[in-house]
């Protein structure tokens, strides 16, 4: 089924470093091997309307990690295997992990409603749970769609948010549906009110206990938590959109739009470490990850965390886009196929090419 089809942007808009790694010869394409299947996914994917695709696919172990494209738009530089880029939605999975870390250590639960720690900041947050929000099942409308401008690109992109800003924004809007737990709609509010939990809980900012929760417990040397800086340290692909009828370039852009929903930036190779460590359990207990897997009924979303049926298998994993950057990352159920990719999409049809390269990229 399409994965990207709960992205909340368009293809026009499609979100503090800790160290780089020198590109890996070991992850480089070897004649003969599966990285010349890999190739054509990437460059059909750069010919439908991106001016980058990278991925890195790890297969039984040995390491695939491709670019095809530019680094920018009308510059003859290639777009960088090992670069940086904005995870957005796939930052869900990463929160996911924190709350859950939280819940099995016993300093929150599930069933707590909102308002018990975040009092007095949603409408009606006593009818509402922390497994709702997580589960995108508590009504709570997506505030994001109406800072977007008609072509679907950030209208304000250097603006820093307050995440009681942006709460306040959905509350302004009407629920989705009155009766928490009784439905599935995605929204990114439930996910900046989980950043809220953390920090409540904790005392201290989400940005720093994902930081030492997960991105330095996981090894993730390339990846840096949600912050207000508005450009991506280190090599990158730029991003662009179509404004006016223009390539535009819309890589500036502050990721408190989205904070713990969507401001992670990250790489191919961190978001498969990450994967790696999450699913075979080196961040969270059997009980907590078997909650994460679990999808709401009708839907393939669980915790943060969705399941990708292929020909080949099923997939775990969760995909998103925002400010011209699309990001998704998949293992298999038996750890065998790694898939880890982004793009910089800006014209076409970018859910069907995005969708073919992760389909063919997990099943080659």
């Amino acid at each position: 089924m399409p994965v990207f089809r709960r992205i909340a942007v368009s293809a026009a808009a499609a979100i503090t470093l800790i160290g780089l790694l020198p590109y890996s010869a070991a992850a480089r394409e070897q004649p003969g091997d599966l990285g010349a299947a890999f190739r054509p996914a990437l460059e059909d994917t750069v010919a439908a309307g991106s001016v980058a695709a990278l991925a890195e696919v790890r297969d039984a172990g040995r390491t695939y990690r491709l670019a095809a494209g530019k680094a920018e738009y009308g510059r003859p530089r290639p777009a960088p295997a090992a670069g940086r880029f904005r995870i957005a939605s796939v930052t869900k999975l990463f929160t996911a992990t924190v709350v859950l870390q939280l819940a099995s250590e016993g300093r929150l639960r599930l069933a707590d409603p909102v308002g018990k720690w975040l009092p007095g900041i949603v409408d009606k947050a006593d009818d509402i749970t922390l497994e709702q929000l997580l589960r995108h099942t508590s009504g709570i409308p997506d505030y994001l769609p109406g800072l977007l401008d008609s072509s679907g690109v950030v209208r304000d992109p250097v603006r820093t948010w307050q995440d009681k800003e942006l709460v306040a924004l959905a509350n302004r809007l009407p629920r989705v549906f009155e009766v928490p737990g009784t439905r599935f709609s995605y929204s990114n509010t439930n996910y900046v009110l989980l950043g809220m939990v953390v920090e409540a809980a904790t005392g201290r900012p989400y940005a720093r206990e994902v930081t030492e929760r997960v991105i330095v417990r996981a090894r993730l040397t390339r990846t840096s938590a949600p912050s207000d800086t508005t450009r991506i340290t280190g090599p990158h692909p730029r991003s662009y959109a179509m404004v006016g009828g223009a390539v535009t370039d819309i890589t500036t852009l502050n990721p408190t739009i989205l904070g713990a929903a969507g401001g992670i930036v990250s790489t191919t190779t961190d978001l498969n470490r990450f994967l790696r460590a999450l699913l075979g359990g080196r961040l969270l207990p059997p009980a907590e990850l078997t909650l994460m897997k679990t999808p709401v009924p009708g839907t393939t979303y669980g915790m943060g965390l969705s399941t990708l049926q292929t020909p080949c298998g099923v997939f775990y994993g969760q995909a998103g886009g925002i400010g011209g950057y699309f990001a998704a990352a998949f293992h298999r159920q038996d750890g065998l196929r790694e898939v880890s990719l982004a793009a910089t999409p800006y014209t076409g049809k970018p859910d069907q090419a995005l969708n073919a390269l992760l389909q063919r990229t997990a099943c080659a």
